[in-house]
């Protein structure tokens, strides 16, 4: 069926979107998780990431492969993972090679890495 009214600016045809109903600001769910969830010291990154480079065989190639090395710094920030049902932390691992981000290796049950 096509409909002859005319669309309501910022509602997508197919949204639900109704005539004189103020939409809300919505937010989605992966803007949140590039916010750190906390911090930690140079000394517990170090050993979360030694801990899971010795737990995961390709983890170091990998590493090598996509990052460099850190500067060093006192505190370095700790991410919620985002994968659905991995209840992990991201930890900085380095630098990533060929973008302006941060790797990070997630401590949980999925153990992808992300860039942040």
């Amino acid at each position: 069926m096509v409909s002859s009214a005319a669309p309501v600016a910022g509602c997508a045809p197919t949204s639900g979107c109704r005539l004189g109903v103020e939409r809300e600001a919505q937010v989605t769910s992966n803007v949140g998780q590039n916010y750190p969830y906390t911090s930690e010291s140079e000394p517990q990154r170090m050993a979360a990431v030694t801990s899971l480079l010795t737990d995961r065989a390709d983890l170091a190639d990998k590493l090598k492969a996509e990052a460099t090395p850190l500067d060093e710094q006192e505190r370095w920030w700790v991410y919620k993972c985002p994968t659905t049902g991995c209840p992990g932390l991201l930890h900085v691992a380095g630098y990533a090679a060929e973008r302006h981000a941060l790797v990070t290796v997630c401590d949980g049950t999925c153990g992808k890495t992300f860039l942040r």
